[in-house]
């Protein structure tokens, strides 16, 4: 193992277990050393990202990938800042980046829903996060992807999809209070109802879902009062 490897990881080691200003010192003495070693630059750049320092990030992780651009991980690492850094558009070309190294990746297909709905593009999101749930992306990508199908009215598929999410996580009001009021917008009252009710046992004290549920249970005299 050479002298930088070693070094490596003894820095990811106190990185890991919260030594950052050893950790930084390491990345640093690397640096020096050897100022095109990617992986000390990648996770120089992860380090001081957690400290805060975004910017500072975005430059390790760029030169990082400029020496390794088929580096998918660090494509989605610098993402993810980018995201932070309130520049969604970049961080959804750094995703698709990622997307055309590994086309699988479900880390880079759900930020890059992430970074599309940011960026106002409902379409490309429920796009993004749809191909991810293929994959087997779980309850809260489901969740992303139906409200990205609502906004861009597919109320039916959003529904589903809602559901999907709700039976692997039921313990997500808004989960449950979004199925409620697209079911409403659909004229499905009793299901709504029965997903607003659903959602006040989750969370009782939303006076707003109360009222929504109200909204339906006038019209409906089967439906028993809100607990």
């Amino acid at each position: 193992m050479s002298a930088t490897s070693v070094l490596l990881a003894e820095a990811f080691d106190r990185h890991q277990t919260g030594g950052f200003e050893e950790a930084e010192r390491l990345y640093r003495r690397i640096l020096a050393g050897e100022p095109a070693e990617a992986e000390a630059l990648h996770r120089h750049g992860l380090l001081v990202a957690q400290l805060g320092r975004l910017e500072e990030a975005d430059r390790l992780l760029t030169r990082s990938l400029t020496l390794e651009p088929a580096a998918a991980e660090v494509a989605v690492n610098h993402a993810r800042i980018l995201r932070a850094l309130q520049r969604p558009q970049d961080g959804a070309r750094r995703f698709r980046h990622a997307l055309a190294l590994t086309p699988a990746l479900s880390t880079a297909l759900e930020g890059l829903g992430h970074a599309e709905r940011e960026g106002g593009d409902s379409s490309a999101a429920a796009g993004a996060y749809g191909r991810a749930a293929l994959l087997g992306a779980g309850a809260a990508v489901l969740h992303q992807w139906g409200i990205a199908l609502d906004g861009i009215g597919r109320l039916e598929e959003a529904a589903e999809v809602l559901r999907r999410s709700a039976h692997l996580d039921p313990m997500v009001p808004s989960v449950a209070a979004k199925l409620a009021a697209i079911l409403h917008r659909l004229g499905r009252n009793g299901e709504a109802a029965a997903w607003y009710r659903h959602a006040l046992v989750l969370q009782p004290g939303r006076s707003e879902l109360r009222e929504a549920f109200s909204d339906i249970a006038v019209t409906r005299s089967d439906l028993p009062p809100a607990a």
